[in-house]
């Protein structure tokens, strides 16, 4: 199918100085490993996000007039807060790969004609009619540097078609747990038999006598020790230093705990994650297993306020920096905190308490079990955040996707 031509932009040279700056510009030099980091993060790496929506928007309780801002991803939760209703969202991420995929989500919300049209196109990901529904609904509504993006790609296969051959496949994640997949099967275990255990228990004693001997291996335990193996998981070199210092001499066991609860934390059918990681897919026949934008009785609903959705490609403190004072509700930094030095979390903050307004919430996750913000927010910063300890420890184990050491939330204390 031909594609009307469309120049090439610079977003692509501008994610390689944002992701540069966000690894290593800190440092007065950046070891091998943090520059390979960045180098390979330039790519599309997450195709959905991996931090659950439903404990973000219990966390943050968004109001009608709030102003949230959040790192983007894959998009499905910038997408998912729209219906709690809020009066806008701010996404930003450092890599045009994941600007381009928010702009397209957010475009085919906008084209598409209804639920089905948009769930087969973004909920399944796999039908050559797709790139004929791109070409023709979706393509003539996205702006050129997007087009650039999904209509370019190696010699011989632009990146649209990955929505033909099975999207949720692809992205640096996506062939990890590929090759997960296959090794797996050279252990004589299928992990999508997770999917048919009707019961929590089932998951469980499933995963203890199917999977964990797989992390237990010595081959696992030699390839889990090495950062560079990680890399397609999203882990920079500082996160994987801070998974160490847990199990410093046996990375894979951490890593088979949090596939573990990955696999039992809630009934299968209700936890999208492990369908991703489990069965490479969502489920398409229930379709009780998906994010909440993706979902039927939401469709309406995310249509109607689509328009409150803005994405940019951005480093989101320089973006919180030009909002003036009072303009901020709520910020979801992700795992973000754990890519940056102890200056660069509290001139974060500092923007951040400069923007926001009194009550305004701040959620994220952390590789390891503590908040790396405690010991940065000082000087003019100090009391006026608090963390919300009761509601970290209640929410923190119901997030469905189960791969972080801990939650955090804080609120910004009254003047």
């Amino acid at each position: 199918m031909e594609f009307t031509q469309v120049l090439p932009t610079a977003n692509a040279d501008r994610s390689k100085q944002l992701l540069s700056n966000a690894v290593y510009g800190h440092k007065s030099k950046a070891t091998l490993k943090e520059r390979i980091f960045a180098m390979w993060f330039r790519q599309l790496v997450y195709t959905q996000i991996w931090e659950d929506p439903v404990v973000d928007m219990q966390a943050l309780q968004l109001k009608p007039d709030d102003h949230l801002v959040t790192i983007a991803s894959g998009g499905c939760n910038a997408l998912s807060y729209l219906l709690a209703n809020p009066a806008k969202v701010t996404a930003v991420d450092l890599n045009h790969a994941h600007v381009s995929l928010v702009k397209l989500k957010i475009t085919g919300v906008r084209t598409l004609a209804g639920y089905e049209e948009f769930f087969h196109f973004f909920g399944i990901g796999q039908a050559s009619s797709n790139v004929r529904v791109y070409k023709n609904v979706i393509a003539p509504r996205l702006d050129a540097d997007s087009r650039q993006y999904w209509e370019g790609g190696p010699i011989g296969f632009r990146r649209i078609r990955m929505y033909a051959k099975g999207f949720y496949k692809y992205g640096l994640l996506g062939q990890l747990i590929g090759i997960i997949h296959w090794g797996a099967r050279l252990h004589g275990v299928h992990l999508d038999e997770l999917l048919k255990q009707p019961t929590v228990a089932d998951q469980a004693a499933w995963f203890d006598a199917k999977v964990a001997k797989i992390f237990d291996s010595k081959l696992m335990s030699k390839i889990c020790s090495s950062p560079f193996a990680l890399y397609n998981l999203g882990i920079p070199p500082s996160q994987h230093h801070a998974l160490c210092e847990q199990q410093p001499q046996n990375m894979s066991q951490v890593l088979k705990e949090r596939a573990r609860k990955l696999a039992t934390v809630v009934p299968i059918k209700d936890n999208y994650f492990a369908w991703q990681a489990f069965g490479r897919r969502y489920d398409v026949t229930g379709k009780s297993a998906l994010p909440p934008y993706l979902m039927r009785e939401h469709h309406a609903q995310l249509k109607a306020n689509i328009d409150k959705l803005t994405i940019e490609q951005s480093n989101i403190r320089d973006v919180i920096a030009r909002m003036g004072p009072l303009s901020l509700d709520a910020v979801v930094l992700l795992d973000a905190q754990d890519w940056m030095s102890n200056d660069e979390i509290t001139a974060l903050w500092t923007e951040i308490t400069r923007a926001a307004k009194p009550g305004a919430r701040v959620i994220f996750r952390t590789a390891g079990l503590q908040s790396p913000v405690e010991g940065c927010l000082t000087g003019s910063l100090q009391g006026q955040w608090l963390r919300d300890g009761a509601a970290c420890d209640t929410l923190g184990p119901q997030d469905r996707s189960g791969i972080y050491g801990a939650f955090h939330l804080y609120r910004l204390q009254a003047a």
